[in-house]
């Protein structure tokens, strides 16, 4: 500790900082000097930042507290500004986000002394002159004061001899004295107390080097921290400070780059353990797990959300989660598989009800937690906000927040800090009269968000800090990365409400680009001698934009300092991963049990498309989440089409039926097909349709089914035998259940048309490969007398007139029609050695008989029959990893981008 501080503190004179963390670093350099002199037991010093000091001060006067705390006065800017809105909202749409800059704009009036007059003011600065006039107002009128009137308080009690001052007092720390801090100083001179500044002296032999090779902040922030490994192996003693001027910008960059590479054993374990460092910069409470599920669960409205639902219901902050874990993963997976984007209370409490039941529970922790959510939506009238913070608590206790396991430090810090959230939420009442329950969850909202939490943790050699942070410190060693020409000096950043002639005539903070270069040249000065050695550092790149040096570091030599050799997990595997032994492990067990395995058309499919997706989907019944849409998926719109037609020709019969119908009459059947296809789908699904999604997807369906049946109209005489008919047939070892979508008679003889609806735009060619990947039209003929079978056809059933259309394969090739794209069988003789319609239903039976013994042998090897095909939508990619392997292509999945 400097000799002077040590002096005036073992005196008992006060020593003011410009932060609380040097007031606790210099009471500790203090505790060390004294245990140093061989003292057990000394006087406490007078150390602590100067806003502590003006509130002891304040203090001692024994007057009522009439200052309001940020959160308070916020609320009465955001009130004023609202009020002065009226009826019209659209001047201002977001009003919190105003109300901090107009509050901002306040005190820096306050603390500089300064005023305008609204002559010549532009219209955001006369708008801000009237709410501050209504703020003076409600001040006087309840006795309210900012907290930047703070140091102009304690002014005011000194000129009146209500405060007695010590004979010195050392500011300690302090770049800039703001006019507020100045005016007090000139008041506790006038009371006959010294004030002296202090700032740690400079260092002579400072060593001061420029790092240009970091190509970006993540790159840059890596070398740092290995720079920081190789002084703490080499002396794991040493003081180091990390100072970075856009600290929140780097802040992502040092929780995961400076773990990797400082605690690497931490980053592959997962769980919480005390970190080599210390940031300075602390989180915002909101984005921790626990305040964000009780903010979730408070959130709740009479409509979930399912992904919002889902959230909640794995949370582990959200009662028994621990012994219900594998309930919940199911009950997730059944509400996502039900197909609803919304939910209300009511059905999802319902439904988890139902589900715990048939799963043999007696209590459903989910439920519960739904019911206390539905008892707190019924209360509508207004209260005030304490009251609301009340009924917040109480809610989150019925709901058993924060859950049933042991916390650990950080989130038990984490719940304490939440709690007094609600604390600071009560004590609007002073300022606030009744409110909405969607008012008060905003405020909550807003006040978590606002709130800095930094869980303690023991004293750390290395400390990454911002610049102001920074003030007064010194250290062993010193990195300040991020110096580039947009940071260093920082942008200005003018306050809105304030004329720009006015803050540049007062100087004030980032008031223009003058004041912040002078002001960067002397942080620059203190801060790159604070230090034995100074690495200053710049990326290279930011965001994809070339960046340049801060004109402030260009003089220092350019050198590349002492750095450990990566550390981090990932790279070290990466770069020294050995040649590994390969397994090809591509056989699972037989199925050897007297019950044949069943299912459906989808074993054969996925088979053929790749034998490891047909193993996982089948046989380890791995199947990706569902995720609900809002409307109707792609699913559900074919499964529709299909209905409507199965009603249609159920009523129509054949195709005489449908040349007979009016055009009146025909609209009239359409719509009662689409409407028995909507019913059904509403009572398989369990679920209503909103009524104007309903009436699209009517109007959808209506014109498909017109265009189609049009279509239909132009073939030659048929009539609709079966429709969605049921059967099993044994394939190759496998029991598989078909549904056959229509089975046409056609006239003259011709036999069956085996047709299949397909609202894509499938391929006939894939039937005669080695791998039938569109197995269900084969399958259906291999369940039927086969000489009766006459053609198979895929009906493609599209939007596009032009794309409607029949594709596949005749028996007699001389009953062909218009709109029917027949493969031929002359074609099929050269190209496959199928020269008759029964050669190629022999061809399919034998083909399929391979695919279903392939299963039930037990083929799983990753073996895609195109990569495009098989793996574009395939669900199943990290389990299979296929993209290990460095000769594949990348493909895809809808939806998913780089």
């Amino acid at each position: 500790m400097d000799s002077l501080l040590n002096e005036h503190a073992h005196s008992g004179l006060p020593i003011l900082t410009v932060n609380n963390r040097l007031a606790r670093l210099l009471t500790d350099q203090y505790d060390q000097c004294q245990c140093d002199a061989g003292l057990t037991a000394w006087q406490r010093p007078v150390i602590l930042s100067l806003s502590a000091w003006a509130d002891t001060q304040l203090g001692t006067l024994m007057d009522v507290d009439t200052r309001l705390n940020r959160a308070q006065c916020l609320n009465v800017w955001e009130s004023i500004i609202e009020a002065d809105q009226g009826a019209d909202r659209s001047s201002l749409l977001q009003i919190p986000q105003t109300a901090k800059r107009v509050h901002q704009a306040h005190q820096l009036l306050v603390r500089y002394g300064t005023n305008f007059s609204s002559d010549a003011a532009a219209p955001d600065h006369q708008a801000f002159l009237h709410w501050r006039a209504r703020w003076h107002e409600l001040a006087r009128q309840h006795g309210w004061r900012d907290p930047a009137e703070t140091c102009d308080m304690v002014v005011a009690a000194l000129t009146a001899g209500r405060l007695d001052l010590p004979q010195a007092i050392i500011l300690a720390g302090f770049d800039e004295l703001t006019p507020d801090v100045d005016r007090l100083c000139s008041a506790i001179r006038g009371c006959g107390c010294a004030v002296n500044l202090w700032t740690p002296p400079p260092r002579e032999d400072v060593g001061i080097h420029r790092f240009d090779d970091a190509p970006n902040p993540s790159e840059e922030v890596r070398s740092c921290a290995r720079w920081v490994r190789h002084l703490l192996d080499v002396q794991p003693h040493v003081s180091i400070g990390i100072v970075v001027p856009q600290l929140e910008a780097y802040r992502s960059l040092f929780d995961t780059v400076f773990q990797a590479e400082l605690e690497p054993e931490a980053t592959v374990d997962g769980h919480e353990a005390p970190l080599a460092y210390n940031i300075s910069l602390p989180r915002r409470l909101d984005r921790e797990g626990p305040v964000r599920a009780a903010l979730s669960l408070l959130k709740l409205g009479r409509q979930i959300e399912q992904e919002a639902l889902s959230w909640l219901i794995r949370s582990p902050y959200i009662g028994t989660s621990e012994a219900e874990r594998a309930h919940r993963g199911r009950l997730d997976r059944r509400m996502r598989e039900d197909g609803r984007p919304l939910w209300s209370l009511g059905q999802a409490k319902t439904f988890a009800e139902r589900f715990a039941i048939r799963s043999g529970l007696k209590r459903c922790g989910i439920s519960r937690l739904l019911a206390a959510c539905e008892q707190g939506q019924r209360t509508a009238a207004k209260r005030r906000p304490g009251d609301w913070a009340e009924a917040f608590l109480l809610l989150l206790q019925n709901a058993s927040w924060p859950g049933a396991r042991t916390l650990s430090s950080r989130e038990f810090q984490v719940v304490e800090a939440f709690q007094a959230v609600f604390v600071d939420m009560a004590k609007l009442d002073r300022v606030s009269g009744p409110i909405s329950r969607k008012m008060a969850l905003a405020i909550l909202q807003r006040l978590a968000g606002d709130s800095p939490f930094q869980p303690e943790s023991p004293a750390s050699a290395v400390q990454v800090l911002g610049l102001l942070e920074a003030g007064g410190l010194s250290f062993d060693y010193l990195w300040v990365p991020g110096l580039h020409d947009g940071a260093f000096p920082q942008p200005p950043d003018p306050n809105p409400f304030i004329p720009l002639d006015v803050q540049r005539r007062c100087q004030m903070q980032r008031a223009d680009a003058d004041r912040e270069r002078l002001f960067a040249h002397q942080v620059a000065e203190r801060l790159f001698r604070s230090a034995s050695q100074v690495v200053l550092s710049w990326p290279q790149q930011r965001d994809g934009l070339e960046q340049r040096p801060s004109p402030l570091i260009t003089a220092y030599p350019a050198a590349i300092p002492d750095m450990s050799a990566p550390a981090s997990p990932h790279r070290q595997m990466m770069t020294s991963r050995k040649a590994l032994e390969t397994l090809l492990d591509d056989r699972a067990p037989a199925l050897n049990s007297k019950k044949r395995f069943s299912g459906g058309t989808g074993i054969l499919k996925d088979q053929a498309l790749c034998p490891f997706r047909a193993f996982a989907h089948f046989r380890l019944r791995a199947r990706e989440l569902s995720t609900a849409e809002i409307g109707f998926d792609g699913l559900e719109r074919g499964s529709l089409a299909h209905h409507s037609l199965e009603f249609f020709w159920k009523d129509v019969q054949d195709q005489a039926g449908l040349m007979t119908l009016t055009p009146e009459e025909l609209k009239l059947r359409i719509n009662c097909a689409v409407d028995k296809a909507l019913d059904r789908f509403e009572k398989e699904k369990r679920r209503d349709v909103p009524p104007l999604q309903k009436a699209l997807e009517s109007s959808r369906l209506f014109g498909l089914l017109q265009r189609w049946l049009a279509l239909e109209a132009k073939r030659p005489p048929f009539r609709v035998d079966v429709v969605e008919l049921n059967h099993t047939i044994e394939v190759g070892g496998l029991l598989i259940s078909t549904r056959i979508d229509r089975i046409d008679e056609l006239g003259d003889g011709r036999g069956m048309a085996i047709i299949d609806y397909k609202t894509g735009q499938p391929d006939p060619a894939q039937w005669f490969e080695e791998r039938i990947t569109e197995p269900q039209l084969p399958l259906y003929c291999l369940s039927l007398p086969q000489k009766q079978v006459g053609a198979v056809l895929f009906a493609q059933v599209r939007s596009k007139p032009s794309e409607n259309t029949f594709r596949g394969i005749l028996r007699d090739e001389e009953g062909s029609w218009s709109g029917l794209r027949c493969y031929s069988l002359d074609r099929l003789s050269q190209e496959k050695g199928l020269s008759t319609f029964d050669a190629v239903l022999e061809y399919w039976q034998t083909t399929l008989a391979k695919l279903g013994n392939a299963f039930v042998d037990g083929d799983a090897r990753v073996d895609p029959v195109d990569r495009d095909l098989a793996c574009k939508y395939c669900d199943l990619s990290s389990l299979c990893r296929i993209y290990e392997d460095n000769n594949a292509p990348l493909v895809l999945r809808e939806g998913i981008h780089d």
